[in-house]
């Protein structure tokens, strides 16, 4: 996992110094993905409730959570998050979905909602395309997920379960720091928030486990949250049809070090 990142005021990403890459590489500024956010946000009729935007040093990995009014749903409310970096260390990514105002966590499905492109060619002008896109479904994303947490809040387990989800996530799937199992075990044993639901079904496991993601770094928090969502909602047959994670098409060339964390498919439960 990546060292510990900081929340930082929006002015602190506008500032960033962009970097000076090949003609291969297209930049893509922080503050062209918060304008074109908020833009994209006002012209489909959301009003922001709060903003949140993290970066590691000198902004060079930077991720941005946009809280929004509405949501049918008390428990869960809609957000567009976004992931952005200068060091070539991670494609662009951004994701409609909801988050618990609770807690504060982000929810998101396994890749209904979610999006990433690398830094080539015309990659800025497919960001603007696909966060409209994004945004103008946002309402379907949040649907279903909506739709998942019921389908959780029913699915009772037991201890010896429990156990064996976070050992198969954090051993086998990597989708878990050691610090993040352990709040994981901390949060079941004396829960920080009260969550509607009884306290040994997989909803309240998820809610802990969604809070350790607060702890994420940018360049991993968005895969760690759908590949995690998709993980339990495969193993519970939750959502019909449910979309399996799957590589995005890249361009030939690739930036070597822009990397993704992907389930393989013999690890696949």
């Amino acid at each position: 996992m990546s060292r510990r990142i900081n929340i930082v005021p929006k002015s602190t990403l506008i500032n960033a110094a962009l970097p000076n890459h090949a003609s291969t590489y297209t930049v893509i500024p922080h503050q062209f993905v918060i304008d074109e956010v908020n833009k994209a946000l006002t012209d489909a009729g959301f009003s922001i409730e709060s903003e949140e935007y993290k970066a590691s040093h000198e902004c060079q990995v930077a991720s941005g959570r946009i809280h929004l009014k509405g949501g049918e749903d008390q428990e869960m409310k809609m957000m567009f998050a976004w992931a952005n970096s200068y060091d070539k260390s991670m494609r662009f990514k951004c994701a409609t979905g909801g988050y618990l105002p609770t807690s504060g966590s982000i929810v998101l499905s396994g890749n209904l909602g979610t999006w990433g492109r690398k830094h080539t060619g015309d990659a800025d002008t497919e960001t603007i395309t696909t966060i409209k896109n994004q945004i103008q479904s946002a309402q379907k994303y949040y649907d279903i997920l909506v739709q998942d947490k019921e389908a959780m809040k029913n699915i009772i387990l037991t201890t010896r379960t429990r156990a064996e989800i976070m050992g198969v996530l954090y051993v086998e799937h990597n989708l878990l720091s050691s610090e993040q199992l352990n709040i994981v075990c901390s949060e079941i044993k004396k829960p920080t928030y009260k969550y509607t639901a009884n306290k040994d079904s997989l909803w309240i496991l998820y809610c802990h486990i969604i809070f350790s993601l607060q702890r994420s770094h940018p360049k991993s928090w968005l895969d760690q949250q759908r590949l995690i969502h998709w993980f339990l909602c495969d193993m519970y047959n939750i959502t019909p049809g449910y979309i399996q994670p799957t590589p995005i098409a890249e361009p030939q060339t690739e930036e070597p070090n822009q990397q993704e964390i992907e389930f393989s498919s013999e690890a696949q439960v």
